[in-house]
């Protein structure tokens, strides 16, 4: 018969939370910044996706994304920009063009962290400021295959887009706005116009900017991971889910006259 002392450890056991998937790690960025970044890493994964905040907020804005990208075989990093989250702090306060141009190194260095654990395609995803970061980031790194910007800007704290989309090249960009966004939707739109390979630009009729987006269209959240599932252009086989339906409003590539003023 088993003892009273082992019966209630099973129940302690039995009643504990299920162990996180990811883990806190430290990255360095080039300039030898430290930052804070969650870290998943399914078993043998070949695929990876980078999650990159908007200003002001931090990488648990993208947990619930992030566990269902692991679930799906994914590995997956959200890192905390410098001065943001439990990444070092900046300098001074608020952070100064140089400080928002050194976050482009931020997210390379999460790029890196994933490569150096054997990933050999990866997804870069953003949000505002984020969005802008990404493309940005994702221009010289070949294992990117993948750029997904929610709410860009052609201009955010000056981090510029419109060059960096066409040297981008050939690889695969997905833009998300919505209507009520005026600048990140007729930024988004431009930048579509101007898109090299395949490309895809989805307006939400409302939404905000950003991450308000995902809680505005709740189904916008499960549709992003499996467009990114399904987008991965290769051969080998890669994790894919069905994408949901999300309402849309008719989408036009053609650049608007007016070139929206930069935030």
């Amino acid at each position: 018969m088993p003892s009273v002392f082992a019966f209630l450890v099973s129940l302690a056991l039995a009643g504990a939370p299920a162990k996180s998937s990811f883990n806190t790690v430290t990255l360095t960025s080039a300039d030898g910044h430290v930052l804070s970044a969650s870290l998943g890493l399914p078993k043998a994964a070949k695929y990876g996706v980078v999650l990159v905040h908007q200003g002001g907020r931090n990488k648990e804005d993208w947990l619930s994304i992030a566990d269902k990208l692991y679930g799906d075989g994914v590995a997956v990093i959200a890192v905390d920009l410098r001065g943001h989250g439990a990444s070092a702090p900046l300098a001074q306060s608020p952070p100064t063009p140089a400080d928002y141009a050194a976050m482009v190194g931020d997210v390379r260095a999460a790029i890196d962290r994933l490569e150096a654990e054997k990933i050999t395609r990866l997804a870069v995803v953003g949000a505002e400021l984020g969005a802008n970061l990404v493309i940005n980031a994702a221009l010289d790194e070949s294992a990117v295959v993948i750029v997904a910007m929610l709410s860009p800007g052609l201009d955010y704290k000056g981090v510029i887009t419109s060059d960096a989309v066409k040297r981008y090249g050939p690889r695969t960009l997905l833009l998300v706005a919505a209507a009520d966004d005026t600048y990140g939707a007729k930024s988004a739109a431009i930048l579509d116009g101007s898109a090299q390979g395949q490309h895809e630009f989805r307006l939400l009729e409302a939404g905000g900017r950003g991450m308000k987006m995902l809680s505005a269209e709740p189904a916008l959240e499960g549709w992003l991971v499996g467009w990114i599932g399904t987008h991965w252009s290769t051969g080998e086989s890669a994790p894919t889910k069905a994408v949901p339906v999300i309402s849309t409003t008719p989408i036009s590539t053609t650049a608007p006259a007016v070139t929206p003023t930069p935030q």
